[in-house]
């Protein structure tokens, strides 16, 4: 391998490691709750795995509290003990 190969793919792979750092750092809002905190958590949803605001609404009731709001009346039991 050429030391051209090596460079551009660690290059590549820095920039990879760096837009998944920013996205990461995007969901943390300091001293500020915001839903897309919750946006990779998962529900079992009739045998399928989708995401929570696919199921349910999401809010902020106050600087520090989200809210979650299932949809279907029987889900509140199941993602209060999930959650």
């Amino acid at each position: 391998m050429s030391f051209e190969v090596i460079y551009k793919d660690a290059d590549m792979r820095m920039k990879k490691s760096i837009e998944a750092l920013q996205t990461e750092l995007a969901k943390l809002r300091m001293g500020r709750a915001n839903p897309s905190l919750l946006a990779h958590v998962m529900v079992d949803y009739y045998g399928s795995m989708v995401p929570i605001s696919q199921v349910a609404n999401i809010g902020v009731q106050d600087a520090r509290t989200l809210t979650v709001s299932p949809w279907e009346k029987k889900w509140y039991k199941p993602l209060k003990k999930r959650l």
